[in-house]
């Protein structure tokens, strides 16, 4: 009797152990050929202000199932750059460290280069706020909240149909039109000094002037709606640009015969006496005339912005 009961345990133990290599074959088979697979073929859909540059830092993609770190980083540009609000993408089944590696891209330290990424992308495609979610299949689902609603983006394209019509009437080449409309804006805008004493108070909170719509809406700005306004009208002139950062600053980097910096906040100075002035010692300027003019508030991360070394 007591041989039949160890020789029935020993098969019952034998079942569960095929039981458990089986379900592994069926849940491998089902991941490499049906999840993988499947989602390998789906393409990416491309927005109206979707740019489809390669940069030295992040390159665009059509392989949405992760290989490393930097196809990673790959990936989420190609999201962004697409306008779409919601993508999922794999992580490859041999890359082991996947999981982690988005974990870390989202952690604080490693927001700093989402942000980074968030600066390649036309103004109108960036995220204020980004959400990654991942599954234990290795599905790793990017959700963005835009910066800039339809409506805004409506408002500023027709206030820009009505500034280019002034600022580009005689002007025959691409920095001339620059020029005018940098200096345009400059003339029409006041740099939100108030705002940028009290950045917590909640008297701010509905205020919008770190974005290009508050530029032109308030007519007062922070740096970011400088330099979102820059990139649009850049843009529309097929010019390739990106905006360039640092923790406390942001300006914009512009391809001409090489790549130039331009900055309109620091172009349009505060003054004392409240009078306006209009500079144009950051005007498409090279990065060495930039450290010249400025090495505290003009530091960026030239692993990052490698056009700008």
């Amino acid at each position: 009797m007591k041989f039949f009961k160890k020789l029935f345990s020993l098969a019952v133990t034998i079942i569960i152990i095929i039981a458990i290599i089986n379900y592994k074959k069926i849940s491998n088979y089902i991941v490499n050929n049906y999840i993988y697979n499947k989602y390998a073929t789906i393409e990416i859909t491309k927005g109206e202000y979707s740019k489809e540059i390669d940069y030295g830092f992040v390159q665009i993609t059509d392989d949405f199932i992760a290989k490393n770190y930097k196809h990673i980083l790959n990936i989420v540009y190609t999201i962004l750059d697409s306008g779409n609000d919601t993508f999922s993408f794999y992580c490859d089944e041999n890359y082991k460290n996947c999981l982690n590696d988005v974990d870390n891209l989202i952690s604080e330290n490693g927001s700093s280069i989402l942000s980074d990424i968030n600066n390649y992308v036309h103004p109108y495609y960036t995220y204020k706020n980004i959400v990654i979610t991942t599954n234990s299949l290795g599905k790793v689902t990017v959700t963005l909240e835009k910066q800039y609603t339809k409506e805004e983006i409506e408002y500023i394209n027709s206030e820009l149909d009505k500034i280019t019509a002034v600022t580009e009437k005689d002007k025959n080449n691409e920095q001339d039109k620059i020029l005018a409309f940098h200096d345009y804006i400059i003339n029409h805008t006041k740099y939100d000094i108030e705002r940028a004493d009290n950045m917590n108070s909640p008297i701010f909170k509905d205020s919008q002037t770190h974005t290009a719509y508050g530029l032109l809406h308030e007519k007062k700005s922070l740096c970011g709606g400088y330099s979102d306004i820059l990139s649009i009208y850049l843009h529309r002139l097929n010019i390739p640009n990106y905006r360039i950062s640092d923790n406390n600053h942001v300006w914009n980097l512009v391809k001409m015969d090489t790549w130039k910096h331009l900055d309109a906040t620091w172009d349009d100075p505060v003054t004392n006496t409240g009078e306006d002035i209009l500079l144009h010692d950051y005007f498409l300027i090279s990065t060495k005339e930039l450290k010249n003019n400025d090495n505290i508030e003009h530091q960026f991360n030239e692993n990052v912005y490698l056009e700008a070394k």
